[in-house]
């Protein structure tokens, strides 16, 4: 058992060295953070999922807003499964609760949308001899190395545009009005990816991100993520630190979930979130699925080396022939 084990591993190491293409979809989802690896070329893959929360403010007039959002993610891969186009949006539907002005509107609006791109610049999974598996020791297979550490490596870079009603929302803390007017605005965002894999159980995720650049509420954002796959291979869990920082606050968010796959192009995922700061209080529940359309095909790598060797040989061989 343990032999046929260690022989799936190193089916799986070997096709990960040739490609970031894989047999099984996937999903930034349920998390915040976006992984390293790009969803391989001509796949087009559709994330959606919709969130319910409640932002809470006790020091400002007890203003209490309860969030619906649908958000969606557009990912699809080019040029040697190392970049991907990703457009990512949200729409919301919000109610407000304020003690001293009972009578607020509800209030339905498109929230910001973002067209970015993801290059991966570093992927460790083709130096063999890091991650070269032994087909005599299982124990071996089993403990993590000193390469593991080294991570995958992608860079980001998008745009925003934020509607006028959405730019007040786009933080969690900024819809109480304090921070400014509302305006529409279009700005850069940046992200640096990491990612380590560890035994074949674990994913470790972490992004860097500068966003809304230039803007007056320009944000540095730190995610966090850890991943775990149990034995069933259908079943994922993570756990995430997000911490969010700007000019006018700081804070940190805390986020655990689960995440189903029922095919190779379907995955369903569920998760909870919530700050520990008391004002401004912020608690939240998603659901969701990811799916593709893949029209991935292998690409025989070209041995260049022979090719020119055979057009050497056809050019000797019309030259013979000329001669005759």
């Amino acid at each position: 058992m343990k032999l046929v084990y260690t022989f799936s591993i190193y089916l799986l190491l070997s096709f990960k060295g040739f490609s970031q293409y894989t047999e099984t979809i996937n999903s930034n989802r349920p998390g915040s953070s976006q992984g390293a690896f790009a969803v391989g070329k001509n796949v087009l893959q559709f994330e959606i999922g919709a969130k319910t929360g409640k932002f809470t403010h006790g020091y400002l007039d007890d203003s209490t807003i309860n969030e619906f959002q649908f958000n969606y993610a557009i990912r699809y891969g080019v040029f040697k499964n190392k970049l991907e186009v990703i457009l990512q949006g949200k729409y919301n539907k919000n109610k407000t609760e304020n003690k001293f002005n009972s009578i607020v509107p509800n209030e339905s609006f498109l929230n910001k949308q973002t067209l970015g791109f993801k290059y991966l610049v570093f992927d460790p999974f083709k130096n063999k001899k890091w991650h070269s598996v032994s087909l005599l020791s299982w124990n071996k297979n089993n403990k993590i190395q000193l390469t593991d550490f080294i991570p995958a490596l992608s860079i980001y870079a998008g745009v925003n545009y934020t509607p006028k009603r959405g730019y007040q929302y786009d933080d969690p803390f900024s819809f109480l009005k304090i921070y400014g007017n509302e305006k529409s605005d279009i700005n850069p965002k940046i992200s640096l990816i990491t990612q380590n894999h560890f035994i074949g159980k674990w994913v470790l995720v972490n992004n860097i991100t500068f966003d809304r650049i230039g803007d007056e509420k320009s944000i540095f954002n730190y995610i966090f993520t850890l991943i775990h796959n149990f034995k069933n291979p259908k079943w994922s869990s993570f756990v995430e630190i997000e911490m969010i920082k700007n000019n006018i606050y700081a804070d940190n968010y805390y986020k655990f979930g689960a995440a189903y796959l029922l095919n190779k192009n379907f995955q369903f995922d569920t998760s909870l979130g919530s700050n520990i700061k008391n004002s401004p209080k912020s608690m939240y529940f998603k659901i969701g699925m990811s799916t593709r359309l893949d029209w991935y095909r292998d690409e025989v790598p070209i041995d260049k080396e022979k090719l020119n060797k055979e057009i050497e040989e056809k050019r000797k061989l019309k030259n013979e022939t000329k001669d005759f």
